[in-house]
Order: C-alpha cells, then sequence, then structure tokens
C-alpha cells in the first residue's frame, strides 16, 4: 500500500504522543500522585492507534483499561486526560470515572465498563445506532485476549453479525489475562480472529510491533464495514511488556520472554521507516519528543491544580 507521508508523520507523531503519555503516568503513579491504580500499555501503543490511523472524525471509540492515552489519537487533549485521571473537576468525566473509565460523548468516544466485556454490549448499541440513523459511523471495539473469553463479547459479536452492524472488534491479544498465558486457557491460536468465522466475519492477524501492517490491515477491514458489510475482526499480536497493573511482580512468567519482547518496539519500526524514507529527521525527532514532553508536563500540572469534584454535581450524568 501506498502511504501519504502526512498520514505517516501524523501516526508518528500519535504513536510518540501516546508512548510517552503511558511512560508519564507509570512515573507519577510510582510517585503516588496518581489515585487507584493502572494497566500500564507501554509497547502495546500501535494495537490502538495504528486502527484509529483509518477512523473518520465522528466515528465511535471504546478503549480497554489499557493504553488509556490512546483516546488523544481522537482528539482529547492530555489536559482533560490527565485531568480525569487524577479525579479532577475538568477531566473528561469531570473526575468520577478515573483512568478506567475516559469517556467523551462529543468525540466519539463511548467509555469502557467495570466488568471487562460489558462495554462490548455499549459498543455495538452504539453500532445498532449508526446503522438505525444511516449516519455512515462505525465503532473501533477494542478488547483483550483474556476478555474475548468471556460470554458477553460473543453475544455482543453474534448479534452484530445477525445484525450487520458497522463494527470493528479489534483485540489486543498481549498474551495474558491478567496472570494467565492465554496458551494454557483458550483452545485456539487466536482468541479473536480464529473465532470470527464461528459468526461469519472476516478476520486478519497482525503483528503489534509492525505499524504499517496494523494500518493495511485496518484499512482493509473498515472499508469492508463502511460498504455495509457487516463487521469485522482485527486481532494485533502484542506482547505485555509490564505487569497487569503496576506492582505486578509478575512472577507467573518468563524475564527472558519479557525481555526479548523489547526488541520488538512498534515505536522503533515506524521511526525506522520515517527516517529511512526521508518523511523525518532526527532534528525533527528530537523536536517532537521535546514537545511533547512540555506538553505532558504541563497537562499533569494542569491536572494537579484543577478543583475536586463539586459533591452537588455528583448525580450530573445519570440516566437511571
Amino acid at each position: 500500500m501506498k502511504y501519504s507521508e502526512k498520514m505517516v508523520e501524523h501516526y508518528y507523531k500519535e504513536l510518540l504522543s501516546v508512548r510517552m503519555a503511558e511512560e508519564k503516568l507509570v512515573e507519577i503513579y510510582a510517585q503516588g500522585r496518581v489515585p487507584g491504580h493502572i494497566h500500564s500499555g507501554v509497547g502495546e501503543e500501535a494495537a490502538y492507534v495504528g486502527p484509529l490511523m483509518t477512523r473518520n472524525e465522528t466515528d465511535y471509540y471504546k478503549g480497554t483499561h489499557r493504553v488509556v492515552s490512546a483516546v488523544h489519537a481522537v482528539g482529547v487533549t492530555f489536559n482533560e486526560i490527565f485531568a480525569e485521571i487524577l479525579g479532577k473537576q475538568t477531566g473528561t468525566s469531570h473526575g468520577r470515572g478515573g483512568v478506567n473509565h475516559i469517556a467523551r460523548l462529543d468525540k466519539g468516544v463511548i467509555g469502557t465498563a467495570g466488568s471487562l466485556g460489558v462495554d462490548t454490549e455499549v459498543a455495538i448499541g452504539a453500532g445498532l445506532s449508526a446503522k438505525y440513523l444511516e449516519n455512515g459511523r462505525i465503532v473501533y471495539c477494542y478488547n483483550g485476549d483474556g476478555t474475548h473469553s468471556r460470554g458477553n463479547v460473543h453475544e455482543a459479536m453474534n448479534m452484530a453479525a445477525i445484525w450487520k452492524l458497522p463494527v470493528l472488534f479489534i483485540c489486543d491479544d498481549n498474551q495474558f489475562a491478567i496472570s494467565a498465558n492465554h496458551a494454557n486457557t483458550i483452545s485456539v491460536k487466536n482468541p479473536a480472529a480464529d473465532r470470527a468465522a464461528g459468526y461469519g466475519m472476516p478476520a486478519k492477524v497482525v503483528q503489534g510491533d509492525d505499524p504499517l501492517a496494523i494500518y493495511d490491515a485496518a484499512k482493509e477491514l473498515t472499508d469492508y464495514i463502511r460498504a455495509g458489510n457487516g463487521p469485522a475482526v482485527l486481532e494485533i499480536k502484542c506482547y505485555r511488556w509490564r505487569g497487569h497493573f503496576e506492582g505486578d511482580q509478575c512472577a507467573y512468567r518468563d524475564k527472558a520472554l519479557t525481555e526479548e519482547a523489547h526488541h520488538h518496539d512498534c515505536l522503533v519500526t515506524l521511526e525506522k521507516y520515517v527516517l529511512e524514507n526521508d518523511i523525518l529527521t532526527a532534528e525533527d525527532i528530537e523536536l517532537m519528543r521535546r514537545e511533547i514532553a512540555l506538553e505532558l508536563d504541563q497537562a499533569v500540572e494542569f491536572a494537579e491544580s484543577s478543583p475536586q469534584p463539586d459533591p452537588d454535581h455528583i448525580f450530573d450524568g445519570l440516566y437511571a
């Protein structure tokens, strides 16, 4: 596939921004500045950012508890993201969602649920509304490999297939469901893609360290969906560099495999491409890094100086 330099430059900048944001989140969490707990997505960013490079401005996005800063790729500012993570009034959900429940409906970000997989049913609801209204919107619905073994995910996929809803089911297959390697818990090699045939959905499997392959697969599948053919599945093979949560000692896995995974870095792959094809120079990238680092520092400062949520408005936005 031929890529425009503008698209690739934007892709690289967004991938770098999300990587640096994920690293910043780990940093401030270790300093005790983040309430609750976090699930770092460092190393898995292309699985989230890549498909979103094919997104239209009005499309829906349903993320997961990992790579939460990927919402930046759909237009949510780092100020809003970090304010929500720190539980502040200026956050996307006015501090009431926190790190695992970032939502911004005017950007198409429909948020995540407290129980993994339940939000998949919300995502196909968005797909149903898009089909009913004939507004051309599609849904980017992300889950992990572990979540793809939950019943509500399969109920949602079955309904999406029957009604030919415009949903791209994306599996961030990082090999682990909390501490369980899916090789020991799932009977198929590809937890999402190998099951897609049961619903009559097309599926593709790509490597998470190949950002342009992710883009190609997502473009082909979203073109298929936009043509009115119904849902599809994209499985992206990654490796979870860090624990399920920060503080997880990872005693259940081989350290050598984790070290090897660091040699398959999606950011390094795309950086090599932009340099070799004269899209960016090393100086361009260094300047970009400095600008993003400053933006992130300012976002954390903004979040920490923002007010706490107003108790008088705690029930605003509830629909039941």
